[in-house]
């Protein structure tokens, strides 16, 4: 039962490059560069990245000969020569395998022996570019003691099965079994319990098997994780989501005793984890002897691009209007500034969204907004872009995913074309499921109706011809069309729904990053 592979946006070079780029180490360029894989299983991480990127070169590798030969079968579709899929085990890698500027082990570190743990930081040191970046993922405590006890649960109750399916399917009805005896208790374990179980329930069978049935499961402390990183000659970086550094996110006076008992930021993120619960981590490495800065500044925001999906909160008819606009994002936060320089730029990057924009354009585009034709001092204009840059700052640190800095552009189209295109590697998984990998490196899922038009997309087919291959469709009886509840079966009718269909689906595929230029 294969481990399905999909794209993790916090492992993207991009990601990876914005970080310690933030932190004053600047390093190769995304586009350009090269990267590696441990543990690509099939590919679902590497692939849009080669796709995504055609100056940069790729080297996926797994120990798996079948999900490799998959991935490599969609490498020989897309027709991509600059990624290589191999199927090899982590501790026969050699020195001879080269230098790389990005080196990604994602869901790896704490599901293979204690040798195969070493070789991997082995190799983040011995073939990591010198100013380069090595993503690793990896299980921790505390979190992982009360995760634990559900694993050995299940481990104890599924030995007396062989086969992967038997595993999943009475591990599944243990935990069924487990939630109902527990299900009307009251008690600090019956609650640590409940939430374990109502979060594996969400997950597949892979996800069990891989994970909580998995021969090696080692979670370990973060201090120990650093030391075994310093030990290997690599210095801790920071997080894929930086945002998790922030002590500030605790109350003011846990976040003063955290930075008065924290002799370092090894011991600060230790303490934070231990307050956090936290089960797991996706820390970046670089080699030991450079030297971040964090004391981060607004002036580093201006070297950005900037990116963010908001859209602006209109209040209830019987509620007073709000002093300065309102932006919410999609995890329901919602932010905003009275100070005007600030909320024009809010409302730029959400009407720009999914494009981003770099700062020196935001910031001229927000003064044209507020105040057209003006003239300014120099250095009223630096200390208004270097405010600017400590607000954005602030909000890029606030929580993840809330507003993106990026070290180059953004991918894709906002403006839907007569003759609208997407990538191949998005048609390609269309044609065999309903998920498939916007320019974002997100997995987006789609219903049959947006399958149907992502697999038309092949920038030569004009929007006539879409429409007409859709109405052909429905007249062979592959869909329904139905308004207000009722069967259409009038063509007029029915080809004016399909092509308020249509253009509402091309302009949804626009702002999930679907479509190229």
């Amino acid at each position: 039962m294969p481990y399905q592979s999909h794209p993790f946006a916090q492992t993207h070079p991009d990601r990876l490059a914005t970080v310690s780029t933030l932190l004053g180490l600047p390093t190769a360029q995304p586009h350009r560069s090269r990267v590696l894989e441990l543990g690509c299983a099939s590919g679902g991480n590497i692939i849009p990245m080669a796709e995504s990127m055609p100056e940069a070169t790729f080297l996926g590798i797994d120990r798996s000969a079948r999900q490799v030969e998959e991935g490599s079968r969609c490498v020989t579709a897309l027709g991509l020569t600059n990624i290589e899929l191999r199927q090899q085990d982590v501790l026969d890698i050699s020195p001879d395998l080269g230098e790389f500027d990005y080196i990604i082990c994602h869901g790896v570190y704490s599901w293979v022996p204690r040798a195969v743990q070493d070789k991997i930081l082995a190799i983040c040191k011995g073939h990591l570019a010198p100013t380069g970046v090595a993503y690793v993922s990896y299980n921790t405590l505390p979190g992982w003691h009360l995760r634990g006890m559900v694993r050995d649960m299940m481990l104890f109750h599924t030995e007396q099965f062989e086969t992967p399916s038997e595993q999943a399917t009475h591990a599944r009805a243990l935990l069924a079994f487990l939630t109902r005896a527990v299900e009307k208790e009251n008690t600090p374990y019956s609650g640590v319990l409940k939430s374990e179980l109502a979060s594996l329930q969400r997950h597949a069978d892979y996800y069990l098997l891989h994970e909580q049935l998995e021969e090696h499961n080692e979670p370990l402390y973060f201090r120990e994780f650093a030391r075994r990183a310093g030990a290997a000659g690599l210095r801790y970086l920071a997080e894929a989501d930086i945002q998790t550094m922030v002590p500030s996110h605790f109350p003011p006076d846990v976040a003063e005793v955290l930075q008065r008992v924290s002799a370092d930021l090894i011991h600060l993120e230790q303490y934070m984890d231990f307050l956090r619960n936290r089960t797991f981590r996706q820390t970046l490495l670089c080699h030991a002897d450079r030297e971040p800065d964090y004391h981060l500044s607004g002036e580093r925001v201006s070297q950005f691009h900037l990116a963010a999906q908001l859209e602006r909160t209109v209040s209830p008819s019987d509620a007073p209007p709000p002093s300065h606009p309102q932006f919410r994002s999609p995890s329901g936060l919602t932010i905003g500034s009275a100070e005007p320089i600030v909320s024009a730029v809010l409302e730029i990057l959400s009407e720009s969204w999914p494009r981003s924009v770099p700062f020196p354009d935001l910031i001229s585009r927000a003064r044209a907004r507020l105040r057209g034709t003006a003239i300014l001092a120099r250095q009223q204009l630096a200390d208004e872009a270097k405010h600017l840059g400590r607000c954005l700052l602030e909000f890029h640190l606030a929580a993840p995913r809330l507003l993106d800095l990026r070290v180059r552009p953004t991918l894709g189209t906002t403006t839907v074309s007569t003759r609208p295109e997407t990538g191949r590697l998005a048609k390609w998984q269309a044609e065999r499921g309903n998920r498939v990998t916007n320019l974002r490196h997100e997995l987006v899922e789609l219903d049959e109706f947006g399958r149907e038009v992502i697999r038309r997309l092949n920038g030569a087919t004009d929007r006539a011809a879409l429409l007409r291959g859709l109405v052909e469709k429905v007249r062979a009886g592959d869909f329904t069309v139905q308004k207000d509840g009722q069967v259409v079966s009038d063509p007029v009718i029915l080809e004016s729904v399909l092509r308020d269909s249509l253009d509402q689906q091309l302009q949804t595929f626009a702002k999930q990053s679907l479509l190229v230029k």
